[in-house]
């Protein structure tokens, strides 16, 4: 293949600055005042990039910091976001049209998300920021830059785990919807069927065009025409493979749950939030009571383990 490291960062630069959904300004307006020179760019993903309307349902968002310190001050969130990073926080705003537009927003340095986007275990920003995004905004084009790089290689990283996953002959499209659902099995409970396919045909254009140069540096594939392409990894690299993915499927659903428990207490009505997105993910519901949301911190440990034994995190 002749595409470079460098296409693959161009592609990712130009999905960053398509133009995001109207609406966004009141919560950017927020995110500044609140984090000041601290923050460095907000980027929008998830299922509300696609929509006009973002007043429908909760927009998430990103907010890229120069350090934790600068973002938090000297708190213990600064810790939290360290050792077990994103914190994620509620906000909400008056809209430009006189509702309400609402977001849950991460917040993550750009150290650590380069860091993130380039290796570890757990793919929660390798696989979620390969996927398109808009940067709604940005304090420099270094920011802009620099995040086109580090979704560069989210992208070869992806790419490459899932590629280990076994032999097979696809197109960009099943590529991707197979890497997609690996991932999916590796949170508390997996998304619907067909959730990876409805995600990678929403945005066919995207992933065919990233596919060349994500797999550039892949030595066992190969592209046999214009949009499909042999994976034929060693025995060595389907191995590891095989022990990737399992302990991704052991570690990220302990990283999920610990990160439900911190979001209790830095989420607002963080332990009802707690409930409903393990109720989304399991069909299973457990009421948090008056008491418990007057003291989340604590009561988020209870209501995990009265949510583990209705069989939420099986």
């Amino acid at each position: 293949m002749s595409i470079s490291k460098a296409d693959l960062k161009a592609l990712m630069r130009a999905d960053l600055l398509q133009t995001p959904p109207d609406g966004l300004q009141p919560l950017i307006d927020k995110l500044q005042a609140r984090f000041g020179e601290a923050l460095l760019g907000v980027v929008l993903y998830g299922s509300c990039r696609r929509i006009d309307d973002t007043g429908e349902g909760l927009v998430d968002l990103m907010a890229l910091v120069s350090s934790y310190s600068a973002a938090h001050g000297k708190s213990v969130s600064a810790l939290f976001n360290q050792q077990l990073p994103p914190n994620v926080y509620y906000l909400e705003a008056e809209s430009t049209s006189g509702g309400r537009i609402r977001c849950k927003f991460i917040v993550i340095s750009q150290a650590q998300f380069g860091r993130r986007c380039r290796g570890g275990l757990d793919g929660y920003f390798w696989a979620r920021f390969t996927q398109p995004c808009r940067l709604a905004w940005s304090a420099s084009e270094d920011v802009v830059d620099q995040m086109a790089n580090d979704r560069a290689n989210a992208a070869q990283l992806f790419a490459r785990r899932a590629a280990r996953l076994g032999n097979a002959e696809l197109s960009a499209e099943q590529f991707w919807v197979r890497a997609l659902k690996a991932t999916y099995g590796s949170e508390l409970r997996p998304e619907p069927p067909g959730a990876a396919d409805k995600l990678v045909s929403h945005d066919l254009p995207f992933w065919q065009s990233i596919s060349p140069a994500a797999f550039e540096s892949i030595e066992f594939i190969e592209q046999q025409e214009k949009d499909r392409f042999s994976i034929t990894p060693p025995a060595s690299q389907r191995w590891i493979g095989a022990l990737d993915w399992s302990a991704r499927r052991i570690w990220s659903k302990y990283l999920n749950i610990l990160r439900l428990l911190k979001a209790a207490g830095t989420f607002a009505n963080g332990l009802d939030y707690l409930a409903w997105k393990v109720e989304r993910h399991s069909g299973v519901r457990v009421e948090p009571t008056d008491r418990m949301r007057r003291h989340p911190r604590i009561a988020a440990w209870g209501l995990v383990w009265r949510l583990w034994r209705e069989g939420a995190f099986r």
